[in-house]
């Protein structure tokens, strides 16, 4: 491993396995930064092609570039570790091989936490292979409270800073079929931890249908109705893919989230990002009739000789499920009376 002693501001952690040269872009983009006292620990996990050679190349142009490999484990949980054990930064920040940073990011981030915070999020752009915008990236993504934190995957770890000692403290980084970050985040949430966002895009992510969040298993169902028979629970699911309900659906969707922001808002738990004054009801309406996806996670489930009609859940681990189907009722309010109406005399 290459590196010098004595204490950074910052240690940047980047997890990389067969990148080869591209790795070097990745790197550029930290050696870029308008803040300039960091280490960037590059986390071999078992390369076996040039990637630990382009590293190498880079630490020889700078000596805050290491090189550190580890035992192959088919997984970034155990670089971010083996990082996390060599981090000297008071400040910890992460990088994935095939993301790059704009000149800023590092100050921004060092911002939130010098101010307080435990946790720092910016914002980011997303990126096919082709380096064209793959989608928007909407100021609400950047809203955090430990119910938005239990229902969805947040916070992407190149946007991503902490305080030195706060992930050790809640077990680090653990495996898993995926959403590794999110059931790391969702811990810091637990532990009481603070989180400070920006809306300010400072990171620029690949955003690849080949990823593990996009093939990794969902195991784990809420199911919304239980009807008597496979015809009419296909029927059903047919009824509301065909979009013939689509107007009330997303009537319902929008009342239930501006409900629901307004109670975490009045709740003084609900953070907003600091860089942003819109309209929150506004932004609500316009992610809503834009984004989201009403039905595409709906499946039917074969439960004790009837069908459930049931949503596929997220979650890689068996309470995080249950603690989000637990809340998904007081959150959804108008959504499931809308499915169950229209299961009508079938439901159980």
């Amino acid at each position: 491993m290459n590196g010098g002693g004595g204490t950074v501001a910052v240690s940047v952690i980047c997890p990389t396995y067969n990148r080869s040269s591209k790795i070097t872009e990745t790197i550029e983009s930290v050696r870029a930064q308008t803040f300039q006292d960091w280490e960037l620990l590059v986390v071999s996990d078992g390369c076996d092609d040039d990637t630990e050679d382009w590293v190498r190349r880079a630490a020889r142009q700078d000596p805050r570039v290491a090189l550190h490999r580890i035992e192959r484990s088919g997984h970034p949980s155990g670089p971010r570790n083996a990082g996390l054990a060599l981090a000297r930064g008071e400040f910890v920040a992460y990088l994935d091989h095939d993301d790059v940073w704009r000149p800023d990011h590092l100050r921004v981030l060092l911002s939130l936490l010098r101010a307080g915070a435990d946790l720092a999020v910016t914002g980011c752009t997303y990126h096919d292979a082709d380096g064209a915008e793959a989608v928007e990236f909407a100021p609400l993504s950047a809203f955090w409270h430990p119910e938005l934190q239990v229902l969805g995957p947040m916070f992407e770890p190149s946007r991503v800073g902490h305080r030195r000692g706060v992930v050790e403290g809640v077990g680090g980084w653990r495996g898993g079929a995926g959403l590794e970050d999110w059931d790391l985040w969702l811990r810091l949430a637990d532990a009481g931890r603070t989180v400070r966002t920006v809306v300010e895009p400072t990171a620029a992510l690949l955003m690849d249908g080949g990823t593990r969040r996009n093939r990794m298993p969902r195991p784990h169902r809420l199911p919304l109705v239980v009807l008597d028979d496979a015809r009419t629970a296909h029927a059903l699911l047919g009824e509301l893919r065909s979009g013939v309900h689509d107007e009330a659906f997303r009537a319902a969707v929008l009342a239930d989230m501006r409900d629901w922001y307004r109670r975490m808002d009045n709740s003084g738990a609900l953070v907003r990002p600091l860089d942003w004054d819109g309209d929150l009801d506004e932004e609500i309406e316009r992610v809503v009739s834009g984004e989201v996806k009403l039905f595409e996670e709906l499946v039917l489930v074969p439960e004790q000789g009837r069908y459930a009609l049931a949503r596929n859940l997220l979650c890689s681990r068996v309470e995080h499920a249950r603690r989000a189907s637990r809340l998904v009722p007081s959150v959804q309010p108008r959504v499931l009376r809308l499915v169950r109406d229209l299961a009508g005399a079938g439901a159980g």
